[in-house]
């Protein structure tokens, strides 16, 4: 009797001793559970899988990162953040988690906090192409151009078989007036596709179709920036798509899987036509110019290339397909002013006054500082058709 009490006694002892561990492995085996469940696109199965790894392990960093990773799937910008920050709290050198957090801070449009977790990640010895070029293109939002190049240089020497990085470095330069520099960099990108091209086309498989557009766009420098201080929104925005902004994002493909070619490779690839494009019409090539805004479009529509295309196209004169164009970009974002603007302005140079008015009433009440704008360009827009002969 005294044996089987010892006996018991023992074994009841090591439950006690051994149950952190075995908490620790349940909670280890949620986090796995989420995974499994992402992966048969169960979003709220996989977030629930991460509730319980926390609730039995409070100081899961890992937990709260993936989590974090998986509101901002649902939109839930602000409680993502908080993992973030509870895992960060929980462990300082946990490195993955600031660029994670660089990301929704930028969101927020808070840039200095995205540029300090940036730079405590590489201090922590977080060395990876991606978070260079994170900080170039947080760098180059805030305009230190020289920081920009010299992040995105980092990344390329890291990983130099990403063509992403080529596409942003081509557009910090074009920031600073170098486009032979600019062009260099987007004539790589497009001579390692069309070399590509023409060996799937050899090897008997069918011309490419158009991506779908959705928020992994990649870097571009958008269209001319507008004189009056009023659009500069409207105008921030279709500069702004930056990687470090669509990766964070990017929303759960509810529909079918996107390959890491079309969420990649892909963009880049039309950011890299539609870059050289803007290039060619700075200087005066407008039928380079509208050929490479074409060229982007087929691979990879973008509200900003439809908008881009659009301003040529009215500017030579083509203004039915200028007006397709600019219903398209309406289309891919219908909470821009500026399209709406550009859209009335065509519609009056057609001679179409009822659905220019229209389209500048739609403009003036997303945007009524556009009031002063909008006045300024009827009256130039009905100049010019009175000049028409």
């Amino acid at each position: 009797m005294k044996h089987l009490t010892k006996s018991l006694l023992c074994f009841f002892t090591l439950i006690i001793l051994t149950a952190p561990a075995l908490a620790q492995r349940t909670a280890e085996e949620y986090l796995k559970a989420s995974y499994a469940r992402l992966q048969t696109r169960d979003l709220d199965g996989a977030i629930a899988a991460l509730d319980k790894a926390i609730e039995l392990k409070p100081n899961f960093a890992q937990a709260y990162l993936q989590r974090s990773r998986l509101l901002v799937m649902k939109g839930a910008t602000d409680a993502s953040l908080a993992d973030l920050d509870k895992a960060i709290l929980i462990n300082p050198d946990f490195t993955d988690a600031y660029p994670e957090r660089a990301r929704l801070r930028m969101m927020k449009n808070d840039a200095t906090g995205a540029r300090s977790d940036l730079d405590n990640a590489i201090v922590r010895g977080y060395r990876s192409d991606t978070i260079y070029s994170q900080r170039g293109a947080l760098r180059m939002m805030t305009g230190d151009l020289k920081g920009a190049l010299a992040d995105v240089d980092t990344a390329i020497s890291l990983n130099p078989d990403r063509i992403g990085h080529y596409l942003a470095r081509g557009a910090a330069k074009e920031a600073t007036g170098d486009f032979d520099g600019a062009l260099s960099d987007y004539n790589y990108i497009i001579d390692r596709f069309e070399k590509r091209e023409a060996e799937r086309l050899a090897e008997g498989k069918s011309e490419r179709t158009a991506v779908p557009f959705d928020l992994t766009s990649p870097v571009i420098s958008g269209p001319e920036r507008p004189a009056s201080k009023d659009m500069n929104k409207d105008s921030q925005t279709l500069r702004g798509v930056t990687k470090v902004e669509s990766q964070a994002t990017m929303k759960l493909d509810t529909g079918r899987a996107m390959t890491p070619e079309q969420m990649e490779y892909l963009p880049n690839v039309a950011g890299a036509y539609l870059n050289r494009a803007q290039i060619h019409s700075k200087k005066g090539d407008s039928e380079a110019a509208i050929a490479g805004y074409t060229k982007s479009i087929k691979i990879h529509p973008f509200f900003g290339t439809y908008h881009g295309r659009a301003m040529l196209l009215r500017k030579t004169g083509d203004m039915s397909s200028a007006l397709a164009d600019f219903t398209k970009a309406i289309e891919l974002r219908p909470d821009m002013a500026i399209f709406y603007l550009e859209r009335g302005v065509t519609y009056l140079l057609m001679n179409r006054d009822a659905e220019a008015e229209k389209d500048f009433a739609t403009a003036l009440s997303m945007n009524p500082g556009l009031q002063p704008t909008i006045e300024t360009r009827r009256d130039e827009a009905k100049k010019q058709r009175e000049k028409k002969p």
